[in-house]
């Protein structure tokens, strides 16, 4: 053996055996109480001790030495077959192991092992200079009869067991047998009967070890991975790409043949037109080809893409999520032929319930108990916190052992191998359950990827169904909503033609919607009304309860309109919308309260007057009927007198005061009044009560604060009657307070009290004895007072005064704790 190829062998022998000892470690860490897990390790050491031993022989010179070494090479190859005779029956469930035909044939390996470190297997060796040739024993006719039955009855055993098995167990069964049946192959080639042939060299009894690696690689893989990649999808591309190759490379060395026979001078020219022609068209002939060899060959595979991106397609027209369900499940059936599959979603409780289930005959369909899983069954809560598909293998890695077969006992009641969770929005929203496969195969890491792509395909599809459930969900509310809603409802888009015109708003203008739809709203609808939403329209401008009067047919109809801007932001137009409400009964009935109020005004004003007026008359007519006795006494016509012009003077003031209150049609003269100076002139009025009564005035004026137009002394006689309403309920001394500020009032925020706009405020606040509630509702009531000198006509001019300039007046009070008047007054311009 040359010295490069010696160096060669040696170092791919000394990393053979250290792939021998990886890969048992990484076998026997994955189950290390598994027997199956442990004859793999022992399998891998043996090859490791096989293949060291083999080193040795290489690397030894001295005839001992290498005559010891290859005989313990012998001895250790003479346990491979038992070993694999061992791991063929870890692969068949449901049976006792046979350990006691197990244990025979490792006792008679062992004896045979034993044997060859005798001279009965190798007698003796010749170190020659072509290499160590071997001279055999006369045992060593049974050592190679062992090391072929003890192979050939272990693939027999599982190529048996290969079709009985199915899922997970079928394809570890045939990566086993497909390494087995490799390595038994070329080893017993290279190191039994090529020698027996007379054929040998170093080289060939080298290469054993090698071809362990394989079977060892191949039950590595096997079960340490539980989605394996399906052998048959790697055979169709092999067999596909070189039927593809020989028939280009046929067409091309026939055209050149044909081309050179016929056109001779143009060859060069043919040639490279038909390379490059060739070359464009390779991908269209390998498809062509690929899709004859799985019609003819593999008619069970399916092409990844294709079937993506044919579903994908269909999915995007399906909005209705039953048929979305019922479609993919049909179509997972069909693609990846399995006996049954279902779908379940999440309730609103978190539960989920199976919304479609189909099942081929006769595999029975999923239990009604089983139909719905609750929020913490263990195999919901292992999907949600995985987020990937769930193989029924996968569960293999579960710890602890109770975990696990709960687990696998969930996937058996559903009947499923395979569970492919949905996640919408990082929530898990919906799992997929599909059963075994027709065939009997596991799914294959192909079936793997194209679950797991499908699944984003049909959360988003489901995502999409269930927003478009939503939104016929409200569009029917909204329907619903318009048809059914005590208010009329107008909308116009951007270019003022009327979109939206609900039934009340026909019965409200007695227009039809099929007449306006469609049309420009001030063309269809009342100046009044189509004024309102053309404004907010083109100026951006909200109108609440506006009062609007609509002709209908022979009746003139009260409408309150508020009007509002929508603006989409998509598209960046906008519309306006109306909503329109009838209150011509609302205004009958406050013409008719009107009247009523004023009638009882007019009853309480004169009942007022009668007991106001009766109390000096009484006192008049009581000094009357004495006068005759006691006119000649000077004092008694000196009280006569007094009492009389006071009482008379006290009823000129009530006939007076009632004919302010009745100035209904008095014209204001307005002009622009500020009210800070305003306020300033009424504290020097009553400077001298205040200083008298021991008041403190506290004033507060904010800046700016815009003028007033207004009656300037029908307004100062108001405010004068509040201020001295104030000082005289704190006879005993006080703070009076005065606040004035600009405010801005937005639609709604007085309940219809005031119109929305600028306005000033002012707060008018004494430290007194306050009012009580029911008091309070009377306070501006003519004629009412709690004084015992008081008329009650002051409050009254001042409530009358102030609604009557536009602005309106509010009291808070408590007994005890003080009064605040609040005055707001509309700005000037």
């Amino acid at each position: 053996m040359e010295k490069s190829m010696i160096i060669f062998t040696i170092v791919l022998l000394a990393l053979i055996a250290v792939a021998h000892v990886v890969m048992g470690t990484i076998i026997y860490k994955k189950a290390p109480r598994a027997m199956l897990n442990r004859l793999c390790l022992g399998f891998a050491l043996n090859a490791s001790l096989w293949s060291v031993s083999v080193l040795f022989v290489i690397l030894q010179n001295d005839y001992e030495q290498a005559l010891f070494w290859i005989r313990m090479s012998h001895a250790l190859a003479a346990t491979t077959p038992s070993f694999m005779f061992a791991l063929v029956y870890c692969f068949k469930a449901g049976i006792k192991y046979p350990y006691r035909k197990v244990f025979w044939v490792f006792l008679f390996s062992l004896a045979l092992a034993l044997l060859c470190l005798t001279p009965a297997v190798i007698k003796d060796v010749v170190l020659a200079a072509e290499g160590k040739i071997k001279i055999y024993g006369p045992v060593f006719p049974l050592y190679t009869i062992f090391f072929a039955v003890v192979p050939v009855l272990s693939l027999y055993n599982l190529f048996r067991q290969l079709r009985q098995s199915r899922g997970l167990v079928r394809f570890q069964i045939r990566y086993f047998f497909g390494g087995i049946l490799i390595a038994f192959i070329l080893g017993s080639l290279v190191n039994l009967f090529l020698p027996l042939m007379g054929i040998t060299t170093d080289n060939l009894r080298s290469l054993g070890p090698v071809f362990t690696l394989i079977s060892v690689i191949s039950i590595t893989y096997a079960i340490a991975k539980y989605r394996l990649m399906d052998i048959s999808l790697a055979l169709r591309r092999i067999i596909a790409n070189s039927l593809s190759i020989m028939l280009v490379a046929g067409i091309y060395i026939l055209a050149i043949f044909l081309a050179k026979k016929q056109f001779m001078a143009y060859s060069d020219y043919l040639t490279l037109f038909l390379i490059i022609l060739l070359v464009v068209s390779f991908q269209t002939i390998k498809n062509q080809v690929q899709s004859l060899i799985d019609r003819y060959f593999f008619r069970g595979a399916y092409n990844y893409f294709t079937t993506l991106r044919n579903v994908t397609k269909a999915m995007v027209s399906i909005l209705n999520r039953e048929k979305l369900l019922s479609f993919l499940t049909d179509k997972i059936m069909e693609t990846i032929y399995i006996r049954g599959a279902a779908f379940f979603l999440r309730e609103q409780d978190g539960s989920f319930t199976a919304v479609t289930k189909k099942y081929l005959a006769p595999f029975l369909p999923l239990e009604k108990e089983y139909s719905k899983l609750e929020p913490e069954n263990p195999l919901i809560l292992l999907l949600e916190k995985r987020g990937d598909v769930l193989l029924k293998t996968d569960l293999r890695g579960v710890e602890p052992e109770e975990k696990r077969e709960l687990l696998v006992g969930e996937m058996k009641k559903l009947h499923s191998e395979v569970a492919v969770p949905l996640f919408i929005e990082g929530k898990m929203d919906g799992v997929f359950f599909l059963g075994y496969k027709l065939s009997g195969e596991p799914y294959s890491k192909e079936d793997v990827n194209l679950l797991s792509t499908l699944s984003y395909q049909i959360a988003v599809s489901l995502k999409n169904a269930r927003l478009y459930h939503e939104i016929l969900e409200i569009k029917q509310y909204l329907e619903n909503v318009l048809e059914n809603m005590g208010n009329g409802l107008i909308a116009v888009n951007a270019g003022g033609r009327i979109t939206t015109f609900n039934s009340t708003a026909e019965k409200l203008t007695g227009l039809k919607a099929r007449e306006v739809l469609g049309k420009k709203v001030d063309k269809t609808l009342d100046p009044g009304l189509s004024w309102q939403l053309l404004q907010t329209l083109n100026n951006g401008q909200r109108r609440s309860e506006v009062e609007v009067e609509v002709p209908v047919g022979n009746l003139t109809c009260f409408l309150c309109c508020s009007t509002a801007l929508v603006e989409l932001n998509d598209s960046r137009e906008r519309g306006a919308i109306m909503a329109l409400s009838d209150i011509t009964r609302i205004k009958e009935l406050e013409r008719e309260k009107s009247e009523v109020q004023r009638l009882a005004s007019l009853g309480e004003m004169a009942a007022g007057m009668a007991h106001e007026i009766k109390n000096p008359l009484v006192s008049i007519k009581t000094f009357a009927e004495l006068l005759p006795e006691k006119y000649e006494n000077h004092e008694f016509r000196y009280s006569f007198s007094q009492i009389v012009s006071q009482e008379i003077e006290r009823i000129n003031n009530l006939v007076m005061g009632l004919l302010k209150i009745s100035r209904d049609q008095q014209v204001y003269n307005y002009d622009e009044v500020n009210i800070e100076v305003l306020l300033d002139e009424i504290f020097l009025l009553v400077l001298p009560q205040l200083n008298a009564q021991n008041i403190g005035v506290y004033k507060h004026y904010e800046p700016d604060v815009p003028v007033i137009q207004a009656d300037r002394e029908q307004l100062k006689q108001a405010l004068f009657n509040i201020c001295l309403n104030g000082i005289q309920a704190m006879p005993g001394g006080g703070e009076l307070r005065v606040e004035i500020l600009p405010v801005m009032v937005l639609a709604g925020e007085t309940a219809g009290v005031l119109s929305p706009g600028k306005k000033v405020k002012i707060v008018i606040e004494d430290t007194g004895i306050g009012i009580s509630s029911p008091e309070k509702e009377k306070i501006f009531d003519p004629f009412f007072t709690t004084k015992a000198d008081g008329v009650g006509i002051g409050l009254s001019i001042s409530h009358r005064v102030i609604t009557s300039h536009g602005g309106s007046i509010q009291v808070r009070s408590s007994k005890g704790e003080g009064t605040v008047f609040e005055i707001y007054l509309p700005a000037g311009d």
